[in-house]
């Protein structure tokens, strides 16, 4: 087999392992396109299971066991029937243009209908005949492999030489009039096939346009991250030149210092260009997966068989709706602040060079980027008629807030995951304060066992880096609002009669918090309001969320503006 190479750009219907026209086609995870015998060559030769073209994963190694070989995972990855049809295609067009009817002229046109290549002769005889005069001819000298794929003749799935006039939702089958008059006489939903055809490729338009504006955004991502790249550069040299001047100054007694505070810049370059070229890295990995998978959906849109259309359409479906389409820079990239040196800094230096710490430098040349999200936003006409603007929105949407490290708690997911490590009981916090009308919400991704365990969550006063984490939040604040199976509101106790809505949560329900610019605590859940549960609640208020029992694992979605929160409560 051959050495996995960079997929060609030259010619789509090769395979780029064996570098001949595509035998049984397999769809890949990352929208690479592999024949099946070269894929489970490559499969037995590395074990790890991923795609020799981008480094993918194709399938877990554990699938394969004593029971189920490579061949059973291979075979379960979906066939590529829209680059089958291509490569036929083209194989027929590459063959000797030979009239299927005098065998010894040459062929000038080709039946979209039964494939045979035809002389000018044959041609006119075939238009001619009853059985063949309601076929489709055209001539070989403007026919394409992607035409002949795409006006390849759609049979009925019963009836071979009939046509495919309607199709049955009900059955997902394309059918002649006779099927439809007799096996799909019941079936309640026919229509025409045309019109089946024009709703698939209207939903492949869509895919298509998705992909596209993700990979636009990923564009906007990558250049953000360059332009940081660029500034980190600039205030480096900016830096550089007025440490040199500085130090100048100082003589003798302050080249030891020149050298510490440039070593110092240059980590802490060195540290920004790390964090932002592993993310930068990354996305252009993704993209690169946007890219295949929006070359697929184009392909199945303009090369699908009609016949086929509908399998191939449903492929690529599932392959796209698996995608992350959400393109977040991490708010822990760091960037690069200009370091000045005035008199005030020349005079301490003087006094206390020894002093000129490492901590003191990195601190000010380095900082946390603020995140920032590039979402689609498809509904701005309804947004703005509620009330605020599509820019607003968009803001809204970029917002994001984080976990800080409780209690027993394992923080993943760029601090927006927070899973139980141990015990029956662990308290997880926002690292910054709650912002009015914005509602702070977590999903609820593991839960263990069953039980009809409460889901203790609400707000604190104090600021998480204050707080001493006690074993449970019902015992051991008294600055906080505890929602559980009654509301403790600053040490008193209400009860609210929520403990129903509370008790016995299942993954992936969605429970959250907005503060209002009243004061109020309005609960959610499963974006759903409950009702205000608590009021007169100070500002700089925390979120904490108590993984008592049951609950294992939680994430931090993107904050939301509460809609009623616009208007007074």
């Amino acid at each position: 087999m051959a050495s996995a190479a960079a997929p060609s750009e030259g010619n789509d219907t090769e395979c780029s392992v064996c570098h001949e026209l595509f035998k049984n086609p397999k769809l890949l995870p990352c929208a690479h396109v592999l024949c099946r015998h070269c894929l489970l060559s490559w499969l037995a030769s590395n074990p790890g299971a991923l795609c020799p073209l981008c480094r993918g994963a194709i399938a877990n190694p554990k699938e394969k066991s004593k029971t189920k070989g490579w061949e059973e995972v291979v075979d379960a990855l979906p066939d590529d029937v829209a680059m089958a049809a291509l490569v036929e295609s083209t194989r027929v067009l590459s063959q000797d243009h030979v009239c299927v009817g005098c065998e010894d002229s040459g062929a000038v046109s080709i039946c979209l209908h039964c494939g045979d290549m035809l002389c000018a002769s044959c041609t006119r005889a075939h238009g001619n005949l009853s059985a063949t005069r309601q076929h489709t001819v055209e001539t070989l000298a403007t026919m394409t492999a992607e035409r002949l794929a795409t006006n390849q003749f759609a049979a009925c799935c019963v009836h071979s030489d009939k046509p495919s006039e309607l199709y049955c939702p009900t059955h997902g089958a394309a059918i002649c009039h006779l099927c439809a008059s007799s096996e799909h006489r019941a079936c309640p939903e026919v229509t025409l096939f045309e019109k089946r055809l024009n709703e698939l490729q209207q939903e492949l338009s869509a895919m298509s346009e998705m992909l596209k504006a993700a990979e636009d955004n990923l564009d906007k991502a990558i250049s953000q991250l360059d332009q940081q790249l660029e500034e980190a550069e600039r205030n480096a040299n900016k830096s550089l030149a007025e440490i040199d001047e500085a130090c100048d100054r100082l003589e003798k007694s302050i080249k030891a210092c020149r050298r510490r505070l440039r070593e110092l810049t240059l980590v802490a370059k060195e540290k920004v260009e790390e964090s932002v070229q592993a993310t930068r890295a990354d996305m252009l990995g993704r993209r690169g997966r946007m890219t295949s998978h929006r070359r697929v959906v184009d392909r199945v849109k303009v090369t699908s068989p009609p016949g086929k259309l509908e399998k191939a359409t449903t492929t690529v479906r599932l392959r796209v709706q698996g995608l992350n389409l959400r393109v977040t820079v991490p708010s822990s990239i760091l960037s690069m602040k200009t370091i000045k040196v005035d008199n005030t800094t020349l005079a301490r230096l003087e006094k206390e060079l020894t002093f000129l710490g490492e901590e003191r430098h990195t601190s000010g040349a380095l900082s946390e980027a603020k995140t920032c999200q590039f979402i689609p936003h498809e509904n701005q006409t309804a947004e703005k008629a509620r009330g605020h603007t599509a820019i607003e929105n968009m803001l809204y949407k970029a917002k994001t807030w984080q976990f800080i490290k409780g209690e027993n708690i394992v923080l993943s997911n760029e601090n927006r995951t927070a899973e139980k490590a141990r015990g029956h009981t662990a308290i997880v916090l926002s690292s910054s304060p709650m912002e009015e009308n914005m509602l702070y919400e977590v999903q609820i991704d593991t839960t263990k066992g069953k039980s009809s365990d409460f889901f203790p969550c609400g707000v604190v006063k104090s600021p998480p880096y204050t707080l001493k984490i006690p074993i449970t939040a019902l015992d051991g604040w008294t600055d906080a609002v505890v929602f559980s199976y009654t509301v403790f509101q600053l040490g008193s106790e209400k009860d609210h009669g929520i403990a129903d809505r509370l008790r016995n949560l299942k993954e992936g329900t969605r429970v959250g918090f907005v503060r209002d610019a009243g004061g109020c605590i309005h609960l959610y859940i499963d974006g759903g309001k409950q009702g205000i549960y608590a009021r007169n609640v100070p500002k700089d208020c925390y979120v904490f969320f108590e993984l008592l029992h049951i609950y294992q694992q939680v994430t931090a979605l993107p904050m939301t503006v509460a809609k009623k929160a616009l208007r007074k409560w």
